[in-house]
């Protein structure tokens, strides 16, 4: 499975005017509904959405998506990071080191300093070593808020999953060669509980499923994952629902899984041409209640991308609205997408041809037409 545009640039405003690409509602409010070249399952027609194309702005620095906090950017410079507020275009040095990942809430972000890597607490002024390891290997905030860290060291012997609590200091450690056939399992996919991660693989004992190996060494098995192939990216909806996006019985899509029944339900389909299976990605907002989707259009000799947004109601996908159309996005939406704190406002970055730093952004808010 693929993403045709996975790695090339996108448009600036400008030249997608200009090929032909489009916002919804730069003039008034708009409801924009699916084009019928994209399948949902189980969309309904209520509940439409409104899009209003509030803004575009130009990017003055140079900045990549590792800092891309919708209108804040973070980004190293001389040794350093700083923080570029996209609005009033002002810097402010953050902190002197340069960092490798930041907190979804903007509270802590990583740095790798002499082979040691560090959590830095912008809000008490701390610094927390973490452990050691090469830039290599895996290190990476375990939760939305940062409250954890995973660090995964995988060599050709040895592949560990240790789990810092940032509040305490306590470290728990796995070693995924005595519980996991672990071919095939993606390094960057495992999530903190409080009680210990998840993740989904193919273990010695009970085969393929996700997973919660909790912090006093058992493993639970949550889901046999039947008819699912991989779950390489997934997230909680409640304590009884995932979202994720692979295939599902041989087709590809975006789908919740019901864990206490095993129900399947597609919200997004994907889709096969003679380049193979392509996969829809999405943006979950922080409340839970939208997703930003992407998926790929044909545009004369090459691919472009169709964005997308849409409410949860009960469980299935409104009627989605069109927020870009034929646009070249340099990755997936849920990287270069992003939603405001109160999940009001989607914003979406783009970049220049041949280029993976930002050139803009643009803002979209988002209502309920009631």
């Amino acid at each position: 499975m693929k993403r045709k545009w996975h790695g090339i640039a996108v448009l600036t405003l400008s030249s997608m005017l200009a090929a032909g690409c489009s916002l919804s509602g730069e003039a008034a409010p708009k409801t924009v509904t699916l084009s019928d070249n994209v399948k949902l399952e189980s969309a309904l027609d209520e509940n439409h959405l409104l899009i209003t194309h509030e803004a575009t702005f130009p990017i003055e620095i140079t900045a990549d998506y590792t800092g891309f906090k919708g209108n804040q950017l973070y980004f190293n410079q001389h040794n350093a990071m700083y923080k570029y507020d996209v609005e009033s275009k002002k810097e402010e040095k953050v902190m002197g080191t340069p960092f490798t990942s930041i907190s979804d809430d903007e509270q802590r972000a990583i740095s790798h300093i002499n082979e040691k890597f560090y959590v830095h607490d912008f809000q008490n002024g701390t610094k927390k070593f973490i452990g050691n390891a090469t830039e290599e290997w895996s290190t990476y905030f375990g939760d939305v808020k940062g409250s954890s860290v995973i660090q995964v060291k995988h060599t050709g012997e040895n592949f560990t999953v240790e789990k810092t609590v940032l509040e305490t200091g306590q470290k728990f450690s796995w070693d995924i060669y005595e519980i996991f056939n672990s071919d095939d399992m993606a390094i960057n996919s495992f999530q903190s509980s409080e009680e210990g991660i998840y993740i989904a693989g193919n273990t010695l004992k009970e085969g393929y499923g996700l997973y919660h190996l909790l912090d006093n060494g058992d493993v639970k098995k949550l889901s046999s994952l039947e008819g699912i192939n991989s779950m390489d990216r997934f997230q909680f909806l409640d304590e009884q629902t995932i979202i994720f996006n692979d295939e599902y019985k041989g087709k590809s899509g975006i789908y919740t899984l019901d864990l206490s029944t095993g129900h399947v339900t597609q919200l997004v389909a994907g889709g096969e041409d003679k380049e193979g299976i392509w996969v829809p990605f999405y943006k979950l907002s922080p409340d839970k209640s939208k997703i930003l989707f992407d998926t790929p259009v044909q545009v004369g000799n090459e691919y472009k991308t169709n964005v997308y947004v849409a409410e949860f109601v009960e469980g299935k996908l409104t009627k989605p609205a069109l927020l870009m159309q034929n646009a070249e996005l340099f990755a997936v939406i849920s990287e270069t997408g992003y939603w405001s704190d109160d999940s009001s406002k989607a914003y979406i970055s783009t970049t220049v041809p041949g280029n993976d730093k930002i050139d803009a952004i643009e803002v979209f808010k988002i209502e309920l037409d009631k």
